[in-house]
């Protein structure tokens, strides 16, 4: 982790290159046996990027960050590499004290904000110290002590316990960094996202994003001028406006669904693309009320899915059968002995162990997540298992909002989540904690003092080996307890017209857009 400085700044200048580089698993993928569909058609001017999202980029200034890191507007802290571990971005470099209870974080000399404003240590203390009270970045400084600006580029973050994982914690939203003139003191949100990234917010509306290059960027103002980020939340209509010429690219989670890549294959106009992203789908539970309050049912329940099925017939391929709680791209923490198991025997014998039953089971689903994983289709699988081992089940789709008001009423029994995560002790915290953000807002409200316990024994071990030991026995306590069970680890399948050069995403579906150019 901790290189000379020389070679810190080379990595530094070369790093929008390394995150292409991340981004490129993906191939071409062609259907000769397809018809032939228009080739040429005139898209907009080439000094303009349109780019077609099933999401709004856009939060607003009550959000932890205004707009989405993807719009390359702002920039953070440290960033992951290919192993997954903490990288420099705006910092320089970084390090653990002796005791591992402190944080250092040299900065980068120089870099500008979009408002002219020059970064410094004072700059990223009020930063983090925000981030830090926002719900939606106050995670990872659970154990935060004090923040300190030690000198005109040094920051120190002193915690109540060691965590060697922090910066791979705060790596991306959870440090981004912003003017200090547009830090809101009134609810720790942004008065507008002025960052250091590589393009400045022009204006929002009519489900726009407008954003211009910025001449004075860091790293050297990118190629492409204009760059719009379009919402465009049916799936139909985003193929259709990238096969008519309307837009330039597909490209986020998502974007793109599997059943879909034929429509747009046999086009030579258009490539397409595929990336494994750090996003799973999740399937849980509330645990607090009947019948899911019961470990045993809802392991039985987890037992009927059958994974490989789900992502040959679902998925067309896009995407990996659930081995673990946590990515596969983050091997190194995936216990084999924890992996889903699919059992409909089993899972029959142990329900016959309740022939009273235990009335219908209501299966939500989020319809705005279902038009970017087919997490509508699971449900309905699902619901045809549950038929065959004697269960009714009845699914309940709603829009987001209504969705978010139905799962912390504890207004269902079984649901369907993506998210998106590394290091385990994210996905841990978030969820298995009795504190998590997500056990409580989803409405698992799962609760096990030794699993508590074992969380922060977990988060605070220096050792390594010591740690993933702590990780492994979790996840096989988790998958014993089944409060939430993975289903699948995504694959993105993105789309570019064929003017449209150097674009990419990486794992965490970012495009680099400092590096694209247009023909």
């Amino acid at each position: 982790m901790f290189l000379p400085k020389l070679l810190r700044k080379i990595l530094l200048l070369a790093f929008l290159l390394a995150l292409s580089a991340a981004g490129c698993g993906g191939e071409e993928a062609q259907d000769p046996d397809l018809p032939d569909q228009p080739a040429e058609v005139e898209g907009p001017a080439r000094d303009t990027l349109i780019i077609a999202l099933g999401r709004d980029f856009y939060y607003g200034p009550d959000d932890r960050t205004y707009l989405h890191g993807s719009t390359n507007v702002w920039e953070s802290l440290v960033y992951l590499d290919d192993n997954l571990d903490a990288i420099p971005w705006l910092a320089e470099d970084f390090y653990p004290s002796e005791d591992g209870l402190t944080w250092v974080f040299e900065l980068q000399e120089g870099i500008e904000f979009h408002d002219g404003s020059v970064m410094d240590a004072e700059n990223v203390r009020n930063n983090l110290l925000r981030l830090s009270r926002h719900p939606g970045t106050s995670q990872p400084y659970s154990e935060l002590v004090e923040i300190r600006a030690t000198g005109p580029l040094t920051v120190e973050v002193e915690l109540a316990v060691p965590m060697p994982a922090f910066p791979e914690m705060i790596s991306y939203f959870p440090s981004a960094i912003f003017s200090s003139a547009v830090l809101s003191d009134e609810n720790d949100g942004l008065l507008s996202p002025v960052g250091t990234g590589p393009y400045i917010f022009e204006s929002y509306g009519n489900d726009e994003i407008t954003l211009n290059a910025f001449g004075n960027y860091w790293a050297g103002k990118p190629a492409v001028e204009t760059v719009i980020f379009k919402h465009v939340p049916d799936e139909n209509t985003r193929v259709s406006a990238l096969l008519a010429g309307e837009v330039d690219a597909l490209a986020d989670v998502g974007v793109v669904l599997p059943e879909q890549v034929p429509l747009i294959a046999g086009n030579p106009e258009i490539e397409i693309l595929t990336v494994d992203v750090l996003t799973s789908i999740f399937m849980h539970y509330q645990t607090q009320n009947a019948p899911f309050d019961n470990a045993e049912l809802r392991r039985a329940v987890a037992m009927l899915l059958n994974r490989e099925e789900i992502v040959e017939l679902m998925l067309d391929g896009f995407g990996t059968p659930a081995r673990g709680f946590t990515t596969l791209l983050a091997d190194f923490w995936v216990n084999p002995a924890a992996a889903p198991v699919y059992d409909p025997i089993g899972a029959a014998e142990i329900l016959e162990g309740y022939p009273d039953g235990f009335g219908e089971v209501e299966i939500l689903v989020n319809s705005n997540w279902a038009r970017r994983w087919p997490v509508l289709s699971i449900a309905q699988y699902l619901q045809t298992e549950l038929a065959k081992v004697g269960l009714d089940a009845v699914i309940n789709s709603l829009e987001m909002g209504a969705y978010n008001d139905a799962v912390r009423a504890k207004e269902y029994h079984i649901t369907f989540t993506p998210w998106t995560g590394s290091d385990p002790d994210d996905f841990f915290r978030t969820w298995i904690l009795s504190s998590g953000s997500f056990n409580n807002s989803r409405g698992l409200l799962y609760s096990d003092a030794a699993a508590d316990e074992l969380i922060g024994r977990a988060a605070s071990e220096m050792n390594r080996e010591e740690r993933r030991r702590f990780y492994f026995e979790l996840q096989e306590m988790i998958a014993e307890e089944a409060p939430i069970s993975p289903i699948y680890h995504d694959m993105t399948v993105y789309a570019v017209r064929s003017y449209v050069h150097n674009f990419s995403m990486d794992f965490n579906f970012r495009p680099n857009l400092h590096a694209v150019t247009l023909e």
